[in-house]
């Protein structure tokens, strides 16, 4: 199976996943194209791919625009074989939120218009030491409301054995040809 994975990073965290996911389906023996929606060309071609994962960080209560875009321009292709969405973010990190990061997903879907077959909510990472000031205060507004980490250094809050489950799981549904 030729597998295309799209993702949008802001702080390189969707990157890291992405690579993971797709180092993990080489090695269940399948092919992998691995891309960055900010390099995209116009010419986008899906046609030789069997099956698709799209992963986004959510910043501001939404995923990327070029991730967006490049989603809403080839919903129809999209929806035509198996595919996925991985959307990364501190409210699917934090238990209280999880219903706020499936509101993200919901609106996703609703403006692009594509039907992922298979969806995972997983945590991103705080990346402290990289923020400017008023990054670091938003981050901290956010993190206090929940009680959790510690605010003195970088968290990654990435669910790796969640991530291998969904991409078997994903190969799985893609071998039986779901959409």
């Amino acid at each position: 199976m030729n597998v295309l994975i799209i993702y949008g990073t802001t702080e390189g965290q969707t990157e890291k996943i992405s690579a993971r996911a797709a180092a993990h389906i080489r090695e269940r023996g399948h092919q992998v194209e691995l891309v960055d929606s900010a390099k995209l060309t116009s010419d986008l071609k899906l046609g030789h791919f069997d099956a698709f994962v799209i992963a986004a960080s959510v910043h501001q209560e939404h995923h990327q625009e070029t991730v967006t875009n490049l989603v809403f321009a080839h919903h129809e292709a999209l929806n035509a074989k198996p595919s996925a969405l991985i959307s990364v973010s501190l409210s699917a990190a934090l238990e209280d939120q999880k219903a706020e990061a499936q509101k993200y997903v919901d609106r996703f879907v609703a403006v692009t218009g594509w039907q992922p077959g298979m969806t995972l909510l997983l945590g991103g990472a705080l990346r402290f030491t990289t923020y400017d000031y008023f990054q670091e205060q938003f981050v901290k507004f956010v993190v206090m409301k929940s009680g959790d980490p510690s605010l003195e250094r970088d968290h990654e809050f990435t669910d790796w054995n969640a991530l291998t489950n969904f991409a078997d799981r994903f190969l799985d549904m893609a071998k039986q040809g779901g959409a």
